[in-house]
């Protein structure tokens, strides 16, 4: 009965990870100054930081701003053109990272280049984004999974709406849970036959 109990607690947490996906929307930062700076923020589990020297790496619009990307909201705008600016979880577990949301600086619709640096713990990839020169916040998509960190440096810009999510079990995991409960039920049947 302990087994079972066992087993059946290990797939209802495997199978949860699907949907443990978060939006990181930094709404909790909103305020009605100009601006207000940080060099450090966590939300959800994540911390985000910038390599400037500056305590005024990061910093926010005010909700209704004209430079809030995000208006009525909150959009983190990166300070130093250059600096490197990254993600990586509270606990330095791993994560998928999705989506993010971007716009240029001062939400003027101006053209930015950024570099995007996936790390997974072995290995580096990369992927340069440019934005449409359009007002208002652009979701890009990357679609990367069982990363440590992701970083970016590039020009001036306004970030929000992170889409994360833990990583998902791969496939053999779910095979050795289906196959354990499958031992289970059979040791039950002939139990009780």
């Amino acid at each position: 009965m302990l087994q079972t109990k066992l087993l059946i607690s290990c797939a209802i947490f495997a199978l949860s990870s699907f949907a443990n996906a978060t939006v990181i929307d930094f709404n909790h930062l909103a305020h009605n100054d100009t601006s207000q700076a940080f060099s450090t923020i966590s939300s959800n589990g994540f911390v985000i930081k910038n390599d400037s020297q500056g305590s005024d790496r990061l910093g926010v619009w005010g909700r209704n701003d004209e430079f809030q990307a995000d208006t009525g909201h909150a959009a983190v705008f990166v300070n130093y053109s250059g600096s490197k600016t990254s993600i990586e979880r509270a606990n330095k577990s791993f994560f998928n990272f999705k989506s993010i949301d971007l716009a240029d600086v001062f939400n003027n619709g101006d053209s930015a280049t950024i570099k995007f640096s996936f790390f997974n713990g072995q290995s580096t990839t990369f992927e340069t984004v440019i934005l449409d020169q359009l007002k208002g916040l652009q979701t890009i998509v990357f679609n990367k999974n069982n990363l440590t960190k992701v970083s970016w440096v590039g020009s001036n810009s306004q970030f929000d709406n992170i889409n994360v999510s833990a990583p998902v079990p791969e496939p053999e995991t779910y095979a050795l849970l289906g196959m354990g409960l499958m031992s289970l039920w059979i040791a039950r049947r002939r139990k009780h036959a």
